[in-house]
């Protein structure tokens, strides 16, 4: 079958692969799927532009450079270049005239699609270059010989894929957010001192008095790094100390809440319901051996 390609002439490409697929019922309503995968070499520049499109877009570029322009910002790509973006906002992107490029590229729906991009787009600009790269570009040239077939075996295959692709992206982002953020040694101490600290008293001011910075100042860069407020994490901490010992102990409701920090069995039962849907004493009920 003819390699359709852009509907521009074949002196352009120098080598192109591109799988386009229909998801079944079943990985359209579970699953991440591919709407397209491919590769393409070129020889001269090319530009593609689109808007309105329900898909999600991963690139690497592999050699050559070009650019991206997404939501009204241009931004250069070059050998080692990533970006992800939602499909919906328009955008383009063009190989250089001079140094045409050479991609690999996913278009992918399903599963929890928006709210990986949506958390990558909270931490990332859509451009970037990853630390990951090879990593990634392994995942995406399994993708491509994966969907050479059309059955549930390849879609399942490709679900765990683009899975890869998307947390080795977000694991990526997240740990130059954390090394980049101007506080996050500070604030790595901050945590550092709730894990061991986290079943006493907590209070905001005491915590800043601690590490000589501002109550503001310390509840803003906390959530900014970790993406959870500081209150938030030590109920979280209680909660998880609280299961251990409702699980794998026999001591009260009342002794568990004084041991995790909580003081009694009411406030204990309250967080736990708020944070798991169930009270605490329901929660050792379903899991008792």
């Amino acid at each position: 079958m003819k390699n359709y390609f852009d509907k521009f002439p074949d002196s352009y490409v120098e080598s192109s692969r591109r799988m386009i697929q229909t998801p079944s019922t079943f990985a359209r309503s579970a699953l991440f799927y591919v709407q397209e995968t491919g590769y393409l070499k070129l020889r001269e520049s090319h530009l593609a532009r689109r808007k309105n499109l329900e898909s999600y877009l991963v690139v690497l570029v592999l050699s050559g450079s070009g650019t991206l322009m997404y939501r009204d910002v241009v931004y250069p790509l070059k050998k080692g270049s990533c970006f992800f973006i939602d499909c919906m906002a328009p955008y383009y992107h063009q190989s250089s005239n001079t140094d045409p490029w050479e991609l690999i590229w996913v278009h992918f729906n399903g599963s929890s699609s928006q709210e990986y991009y949506e958390y990558f787009s909270s931490k990332s600009e859509p451009a970037f270059h990853p630390q990951v790269f090879l990593e990634l570009q392994e995942a995406m040239e399994q993708l491509l010989d994966v969907n050479q077939s059309t059955n549930l075996s390849a879609e399942i295959s490709s679900s765990r894929l683009i899975v890869d692709i998307l947390s080795l992206l977000l694991l990526d982002i997240t740990d130059r957010h954390t090394k980049t953020h101007p506080g996050h040694q500070k604030m790595e101490q901050v945590r550092q001192y709730l894990d061991e600290h986290y079943t006493e008293k907590f209070s905001l001011d005491a915590l800043s008095e601690k590490f000589f910075i501002s109550k503001f100042h310390l509840s803003r860069e906390f959530r900014s790094l970790y993406g959870i407020t500081l209150n938030h994490y030590v109920i979280a901490q209680r909660i998880t100390l609280a299961k251990k010992l409702l699980r794998f102990s026999d001591h009260t409701l009342e002794e568990i809440a004084v041991s995790c920090g909580f003081y009694d069995a009411s406030y204990l039962n309250r967080q736990f319901k708020k944070s798991e849907g169930i009270s605490a004493s329901d929660f050792r009920k379903k899991w008792i051996n």
